[in-house]
């Protein structure tokens, strides 16, 4: 594990020198720490079945980049610790790039590619990496409204120390409307989503769809409040287990609220609280809890 915090260290190290020489090219630093609890990593619970579903945690990211007009690129390292059970922690990094490109002379519409690389490891060394790739058009119709149509493939290839058959590809297709009210600073997002994971074992192959509802607004002169909400079904290809024969179904439900406060220029204190629900034909997979986090945020740039 030592050797793996060098790597990301290393790694974080090695993208803020360069951040720093392009500086004048819109460098930009966010930050972001937590404490809270949420759905532990999935690719540990497919191991037992007596684990808990939800558990605390301890959060940190770091994103450093350069904004360079119509290309951004960019650097993260996340990390989570979980203090009930070390098996869930993980250390990620990798770089991103996303480039924009307009389809007419008021760039009311624009397309935009963009890919990222996530290298993901915990306490016993590499759990997975991941490829991402994806594309979106954006079109502008007014100050009010903007819709987005998104395609990603990413495909995860995980470590076969911890069980085999997880490696699959990702699809995910998303139809999306953002709606601000007069053009003022109040935002709803409506997204539609389509999943397709194709996994070496068709016990892990699902086919999902559902629906993803966001909004934010102001309440005082530095503080928005923030909800969410998303819905999504996924209906698996084979059977769970020998225990359980037959196709797993879930419904996934997750509704959380919160709020952001600017307390300092560059520093936020955010909350937020919810609820998380997976009904699922196997009992095993069927849990409900509390989910929530408290932490700062952090933004710095030119």
């Amino acid at each position: 594990m030592k050797r793996s915090l060098q790597i990301i260290t290393y790694a974080i190290a090695a993208s803020a020198s360069s951040a720093a020489i392009a500086k004048d090219d819109g460098f930009f630093v966010t930050a972001e720490v937590a404490a809270g609890q949420d759905v532990v990593p999935a690719d540990i619970i497919e191991n037992g079945i007596d684990q808990d579903r939800i558990a605390g945690a301890f959060e940190s990211d770091v994103r450093l980049g350069y904004d360079l007009g119509p290309l951004l690129l960019d650097f993260g390292a996340d990390m989570a610790l979980y203090p009930e059970d070390s098996r869930f922690n993980r250390y990620a990094f990798g770089p991103g790039i996303r480039a924009d490109f307009p389809l007419d002379e008021n760039e009311a519409t624009k397309l935009r590619l963009g890919a990222e690389y996530q290298y993901v490891l915990g306490e016993d060394g590499r759990v997975f990496d991941r490829p991402r790739a994806e594309a979106q058009l954006i079109h502008r119709h007014s100050k009010e409204h903007v819709t987005t149509a998104r395609l990603r493939f990413g495909f995860r290839n995980q470590s076969e120390d911890r069980f085999t058959g997880f490696d699959q590809s990702e699809w995910l297709a998303e139809l999306r409307h953002n709606w601000r009210p007069e053009g003022g600073p109040t935002s709803v997002n409506l997204s539609l989503l389509g999943l397709k994971h194709d996994a070496d074992d068709n016990r892990f192959s699902y086919t999902g769809y559902g629906f993803r509802l966001v909004g934010s607004t102001p309440l005082a002169e530095k503080l928005t409040g923030l909800a969410r909400i998303s819905v999504v079904q996924r209906d698996y290809e084979d059977d769970f287990s020998q225990l359980y024969p037959v196709n797993r179904s879930d419904t996934h439900i997750r509704a959380t609220a919160g709020l952001d406060y600017q307390a300092w220029d560059r520093v936020s204190i955010f909350a937020e609280a919810g609820y998380v629900s997976n009904a699922s034909n196997i009992p095993v997979r069927d849990f409900d809890g509390f989910v929530g986090r408290l932490g700062l945020r952090f933004t710095f740039e030119d």
